[in-house]
């Protein structure tokens, strides 16, 4: 009776403590859930920015991967301080360094003069050794195969000048996927890319083809009675080289130079927007109000086609990293002077020797006679000349 009675009462007491331990249980576990999220989170981005997908397969595995591939070994440090300088090593780089990134985008800029950003960088790295070289650099790390390229493409190094860009300054985009309330869902991404340098005393912060950040807000179908439908799109901030990106938007500059763009007699770029667009809090509306030269229209239903142009501007001063351009890079193919062809000429070679005999005082008794020559050559284009007469030896 009594060992039953203790067993009952340890049940009571282990029972009374279960209530108290589970809470800390819990929250022991969804710590450990958000870390475990967090680093995945984290390893999908480092995947995504070199590969263009995740990988499959456990943590450690495509961790120790990925630092192969890159630095052709693993890095010291817990998985969260590997992870973070494998991103800061991609996207930010060091005090004194630009990132990978960046250096990729130079690198691009200076074979192509401009960056295909829409590809992973492992891609990216690949069509520029077989543009250089021909061949790709399988087996070496990624980091040492991108300075290879730099070094055979200038002879500094690639480094970074910090520097501010004034709001309201304008930037012509282009559109690369169509945009309409038939095909746009709200979350998606809107693919935008810069149709020219933007470069800043002689810094280049933004080449051809970088991205703008923007997203589909709203989409709202066209309705009885006319109502035409509407595309809401916010427009974020400019993908430049270095870490900092500045805000756009749609504004009274991007206007403007949409108007004149349409004045313009080469108008055969595409819809331009912006102009008249209706602009709440970096949004525009590509609706009654966003209809401009160039947006078909069949309805109802509105369509912004692939290519059309639409002029974005900065939304305020921002604290930029561009690529300094050196003055090797600032040479115009256009304005190279080419020399001309000069025609075959006649080359005539004439030689002349000329001997003489220096005689030693008797006194000394060692008669000598030693000979010089003197070699004289000319070279004419065009025509031959005969030495005057008093050069000739006969």
């Amino acid at each position: 009776m009594r060992t039953r009675i203790m067993v009952l009462l340890l049940a009571v007491f282990y029972c009374s403590l279960c209530p108290l331990s589970q809470p800390a249980l819990a929250a022991d576990s969804v710590a450990a859930a958000e870390e475990k999220s967090s680093s995945m989170q984290m390893m999908e981005r480092i995947e995504t920015i070199l590969y263009g997908e995740p990988s499959k397969g456990g943590l450690i595995d495509r961790l120790n991967a990925v630092e192969k591939d890159l630095f052709g070994r693993s890095l010291p440090g817990s998985i969260s301080e590997r992870h973070t300088a494998i991103l800061n090593f991609l996207e930010v780089g060091t005090a004194d360094q630009p990132s990978m990134l960046f250096k990729l985008g130079v690198a691009e800029w200076i074979v192509g003069q401009s960056v295909q950003v829409q590809k992973a960088a492992l891609k990216r790295l690949e069509a520029l050794e077989t543009d250089l070289s021909g061949d790709m650099r399988y087996g070496q790390p990624i980091a040492m195969r991108l300075e290879t390229i730099l070094r055979t493409l200038v002879s500094d190094p690639v480094t970074f000048k910090e520097l501010v860009l004034p709001g309201a300054t304008v930037l012509k985009t282009r559109l690369l996927a169509e945009l309409s309330p038939a095909k746009s869902r709200k979350g998606d991404p809107v693919w935008l890319t810069l149709t020219n340098d933007l470069l800043l005393d002689n810094t280049l912060i933004a080449p051809r083809g970088t991205l703008v950040d923007a997203r589909v807000r709203e989409v709202k179908q066209p309705r009885a009675f006319g109502v035409p439908g509407e595309v809401r799109v916010d427009f974020h901030s400019l993908m430049a080289l270095g870490p900092q990106h500045p805000l756009v938007t749609v504004g009274d500059a991007a206007k403007k130079a949409a108007e004149l763009a349409k004045q313009a007699p080469d108008k055969g770029e595409g819809g331009i927007i912006g102009a008249g667009a209706a602009s709440i809090g970096g949004a525009v509306l590509l609706g009654p109000l966003g209809l401009v030269a160039g947006a078909a229209v069949r309805g109802n239903a509105l369509k912004i086609p692939e290519g059309s142009t639409i002029f974005l501007e900065t939304s305020g001063d921002a604290v930029v990293s561009g690529y300094p351009v050196p003055n090797s890079l600032k040479v115009d193919p256009n304005a190279t002077i080419r020399e001309s062809i000069v025609p075959v000429t006649t080359v005539t070679t004439t030689t002349t020797t000329v001997k003489t005999t220096t005689m030693t005082p008797a006194s000394q008794a060692r008669p000598s006679q030693s000979s010089k020559s003197t070699t004289s050559s000319t070279i004419v284009e065009r025509e031959t000349i005969e030495l005057p007469a008093e050069q000739k030896v006969e």
